[in-house]
């Protein structure tokens, strides 16, 4: 009986690891599908009208990581999104043919217990935390060329 105990603890912290790594990689492709999705939003309109094309494209990741599998109101309002010329310096306008960065950032939650306390302190990308609950900070770049 000892025995199972001794290994049922380690098992299940391991199969808890999966888990919350799995949900990880999930909340990582959709950042992902997000950053692609306001990118091509922001590309086609931001000729016309800059600040409605970055308005337009957030919306779009807002609604995407929102809607995505585990997503709440809470997370997704922990998205933003960034639109640089050269990766570091933002810009207010565009241009036909402008390469552009746009940079998307959403805050996952970790939400598997005793894991997340582990995966915060190991992770060394941004992250934060609000009362109990943590958060790693997941970000995806596109550049896009504005038509």
């Amino acid at each position: 009986m000892l025995e199972f105990f001794l290994a049922g603890i380690p098992l299940l912290l391991f199969i808890m690891a999966i888990l919350q790594l799995s949900l990880l990689w999930m909340g990582k492709g959709t950042v992902d599908a997000a950053a692609h999705l306001a990118a091509r939003k922001f590309a086609r309109a931001a000729r016309v009208d800059f600040r409605s094309a970055r308005q337009e494209a957030f919306l779009e990741a807002y609604r995407t990581c929102r809607n995505r599998p585990g997503g709440s109101l809470s997370s997704a309002a922990l998205t933003t999104l960034e639109i640089t010329s050269d990766g570091e310096r933002r810009t207010e306008r565009a241009d036909a043919g402008d390469a552009l960065c746009v940079r998307l950032s959403h805050g996952v939650e970790l939400v598997v217990p005793w894991i997340d306390r582990i995966l915060y302190s190991l992770s060394p990308g941004r992250k934060f935390r609000l009362g109990d609950r943590y958060y790693l900070m997941l970000q995806s770049d596109r550049w896009v060329t504005v038509e």
